[in-house]
């Protein structure tokens, strides 16, 4: 993406007053900003979306748009700091929706690069540095060979099989290793690329750039809410964050009364039984890293419940490493499927094929025949098979039914995003977030709030790009204080189990659309949330805890408003889109099992009403939200489904 002078010279001066570089610290173009910015907007695929970009920068420095901002009539480029930002202020306050979606995204657009930009020749940025950062650990020199061998595709090529699967997260991947097990010919389809210990580094830029979806860049139409999903050779078991809750029970039976009652039988409980078991799961790898030691502080002096988090994980070191999870295990202890199903299936024969992106499904005589798909490199991959399983997650799955010519009216719809936000608390002590077990405890205190709906919290390890995610922007200075308080600070997330869910289009050129919009039903679980985090924090000794909404909403505890005032705060400052900053780890429920064709898009089996032997066998499969970290439920899914398809065809 190439943009004109005039374009260049608004996107500088955008940058640079996000992040001016105080207190000897570069500023935004110093470190190369602008250019990052530019090649992110390129991996967009959708081309009207990046000439809304280039549009709206074309606009930018024009006397007019200052004006609207506020600004007065002169360029956006040549005003002093203190002007360029209530410009933006202006957009991030905006009444209309559109504009604050577009602050929204040049706010995380440039400082998420500036934070993430190493130095020159790979060296340490000096940004880490005046924030106290750590950064990234770099690569183990004595790191294991790969050992998954992928299928090298340097021209158009044709393939037979009996089952095509169309990605291979924890969908995918558990579908491949049962199927391929049971003695069938299995051809696996991955769009991403194949990364491994060797080449993980911890580092924000590489890890998201080339291990999520769009770069990590991707996020609802309206830009209310993140989407963080996997984009590689084991999809999101690759960079989650190795929590294994098995589905709650009473989850299964509001599944089941969707049509579906093998959810709440010993089928599905055999299931579950294999994948965990497959997985290690257990709760002997969560020593609590010191911002969970702040947590557990919390909930102990409030009574609340807390318990061990389950693990996916064998041999994890619970320190250093496991911080830096999110980007790739290091020491290969996280039981991705690369590790566990992947390998399994290439053992029984199947053949993977990665950075290949599938187009649609082969439709004929009603029967799914194979699909027909296309590398990075632009060589056309034709797969011909018995049954065809798509696993590309919740929201590229609904796309590719679209794309194939299925019309089930429920493709799409009933997506839910467990969308959450994060209440920080900023300590005395120093908690150096980004270190220590991933996730080694939680609390349900919140979880019933009402017919099996609420909040559960927990925490993570930080960096500096989850900060500036869910942290209020209102200038340069005040953004400089939150961030140089990162080693000190700890954040509560606040997950929500989404009753009312959104959808996924697909726009004219193939690619996914999605759209959601919180309920108030929800809102009201979002806002007991924040209270109940502000109460942990407050309990455990924070000197100030401050939201994720757009204005500053904070207090410090003991001192005049309180807890009371903060939440008044909050709620002047509003819920919706472009207000309170959510992020989306889980996508859901987008082409969900169910009893009935006017209620879902697939039958009890997994396979869709209209398309005999195309199954679907990833998130997008549950009937609702799972309410919990819904990565054990995706395998047990697609164990079930996978296993019945198999005895099928055999």
């Amino acid at each position: 993406m190439e943009l004109s002078e005039k374009q260049r010279r608004a996107l500088g001066a955008i940058c640079d007053t996000f992040a001016p570089g105080t207190g000897g610290a570069p500023s935004a173009s110093e470190v190369g900003v602008p250019r990052a910015l530019v090649d992110a907007i390129a991996m967009n695929p959708r081309e009207a979306e990046r000439k809304q970009v280039a549009q709206l920068l074309s606009l930018w420095d024009t006397r007019l748009l200052t004006a609207l901002g506020g600004g007065g009539l002169e360029h956006f480029s040549e005003l002093p700091p203190e002007r360029r930002e209530r410009v933006l202020l202006s957009w991030c306050d905006s009444r209309l929706p559109q504009r604050r979606a577009a602050f929204q995204a040049l706010r995380k657009g440039a400082l998420l690069f500036y934070y993430m930009v190493p130095g020159e020749n790979g060296a340490r940025s000096p940004v880490w540095d005046a924030i106290g950062y750590a950064g990234p650990l770099g690569r183990l020199e004595n790191a294991p060979p790969k050992a998954i061998r992928v299928l090298d595709v340097d021209r158009d090529a044709n393939l037979e099989c009996d089952v095509c699967v169309v990605g291979s997260g924890a969908g995918g991947g558990t579908a491949a290793g049962v199927l391929a097990a049971a003695g069938l010919d299995v051809v696996v389809l991955e769009a991403g690329d194949y990364y491994d210990d060797g080449d993980f580094d911890g580092g924000e830029l590489e890890g998201y750039g080339r291990m999520y979806m769009q770069g990590g860049g991707a996020a609802t139409n309206d830009q209310s809410v993140g989407l963080l999903a996997g984009s590689c050779l084991g999809g999101g078991t690759t960079v989650n964050y190795t929590t294994s809750f098995r589905t709650p029970d009473d989850v299964r039976e509001e599944w089941a009364s969707y049509g579906v009652p093998a959810f709440a039988g010993d089928e599905y409980g055999r299931s579950l039984d294999a994948v965990c078991e497959r997985l290690g799961v257990n709760q002997e790898h969560n020593s609590p890293s010191a911002r969970e030691q702040v947590l557990h502080r919390g909930l102990a002096d409030l009574g609340w419940h807390v318990d061990s988090m389950p693990r996916n994980v064998r041999g994890c070191d619970q320190g250093e490493n496991c911080g830096y999870c999110g980007y790739g295990c290091r020491l290969g202890a996280k039981q991705s499927t690369v590790k566990t199903w992947l390998a399994d299936a290439q053992e029984a024969g199947a053949r993977i094929v990665v950075r290949t992106s599938a187009e649609r499904v082969t439709v004929e005589g009603g029967n799914a025949r194979g699909v027909e798909a296309r590398t990075a490199e632009g060589h056309r991959v034709t797969v011909r098979a018995r049954a065809v399983v798509a696993a590309c997650g919740a929201i590229q799955t609904p796309a590719l039914l679209r794309r194939s010519g299925l019309a089930n009216v429920n493709i799409g719809r009933h997506l839910r995003l467990h969308p959450a936000t994060v209440i920080w608390g900023v300590f005395d002590e120093e908690v150096r977030p980004w270190e220590g077990t991933m996730q080694a405890i939680y609390s349900d205190e919140h979880r019933f709030l009402d017919a099996g709906y609420g909040v559960k919290y927990e925490t993570a390890a930080i960096h500096p790009s989850l900060l500036v995610t869910f942290s209020p922007w209102r200038g340069g200075s005040d953004h400089a204080r939150i961030m140089e308080a990162l080693p000190n600070s700890v954040p509560i997330g606040v997950l929500l189990r989404d009753r009312d869910g959104g959808e996924v289009k697909v726009a004219k050129d193939g690619n996914p659309v999605v759209k959601y919009r919180l309920s108030d039903y929800d809102v009201g679980h979002v806002r007991k949330g924040t209270d109940g985090a502000a109460q942990i924090l407050e309990a455990a000794g924070a000197q100030r805890i401050f939201s994720s909404h757009s204005r500053s909403v904070a207090y410090e505890p003991g001192r005049e408003g309180g807890r009371e005032r903060f939440m008044s705060d909050a709620d002047a400052c509003g819920w919706d889109a472009g207000h309170c900053t959510y992020g989306s780890f889980h996508i859901m429920g987008s082409a969900r099992m169910g009893g009935s064709p006017h209620t879902s898009a697939c039958n009890p089996r997994g396979e869709t009403w209209e398309v005999r032997n195309l199954y679907v066998c990833d998130g997008s499969a549950f009937p609702t939200a799972s309410g919990v970290n819904p990565m054990i439920s995706i395998e047990s899914i697609a164990h079930m489904n996978a296993s019945a398809l198999a005895s099928s065809l055999r």
